[in-house]
């Protein structure tokens, strides 16, 4: 199948999570996707480390949003409110806690 290239462009943010050992990352995903919403046009796993600065029984998992508005340019503001909505809902749901700022 083929689909017309979008006509307005992506906007991606990086988020480092702080997930205990025992969660599954899908769980983890699940909850990204749901609190997005409509605006999320992919989620990929970046990277996942346990080492030197990483509390015991936990790991880094680093995730890129990409969010895409189909008939506009999303602005700043946007999707920060989108990646502050997802920290405060992993959070809440799961104790997972963003890494870094």
């Amino acid at each position: 199948r083929s689909r017309p290239f979008p006509s307005t462009p992506s906007t991606f943010v990086d988020v480092a999570l702080l997930v205990p050992n025992d969660l599954p990352a899908m769980r983890v995903e699940s909850v990204i996707r749901d609190a997005s919403g409509e605006l999320l046009e992919s989620l990929t796993l970046l990277s996942e480390y346990r080492g030197a600065g990483i509390a015991e029984g936990f790991r880094s998992i680093a995730w890129r949003l990409t969010f895409r508005h189909p008939d506009r340019t999303l602005r700043d503001k946007e999707i920060a409110g989108r990646r502050d909505k997802v920290v405060r809902t992993l959070e809440g749901e799961l104790g997972v806690r963003q890494r870094t700022t």
